[in-house]
C-alpha cells in the first residue's frame, strides 16, 4: 500500500479562489485508487478508482454545493 501527501500553493479551489492545500493519494497492492485534494477554502475534489476499472468522481464547493457527482463504468451492457 502507498499513500502519500503532498502541500500545494496558490491553487484555484473549485469555487475560483486561489487557494493552499493538500493532495492526499492512496493506492493499495490491487489498484485501487484514492485520490482527494483539499483546498483551504474548504472545497474538495475526491475521486476514485475501482478494481472493476469504474470511476467516482466527486467536486464539492466549501458551501457543500456539489458541483460535478458521477460513477463512470469501464462495463457497458
Amino acid at each position: 500500500m502507498l499513500a502519500t501527501s503532498v502541500l500545494f500553493k496558490s491553487e484555484k479551489a473549485p469555487c475560483g479562489h486561489i487557494v493552499d492545500g493538500e493532495h492526499f493519494e492512496d493506492r493499495d497492492d490491487e489498484c485501487l485508487v484514492t485520490d482527494n485534494l483539499y483546498y483551504a477554502c474548504g472545497c474538495r475534489c475526491i475521486r476514485h478508482e475501482y478494481h472493476d476499472g469504474s470511476v467516482f468522481h466527486k467536486v464539492v464547493r466549501h458551501d457543500g454545493t456539489v458541483l460535478e457527482d458521477e460513477l463512470i463504468s469501464e462495463h457497458y451492457p
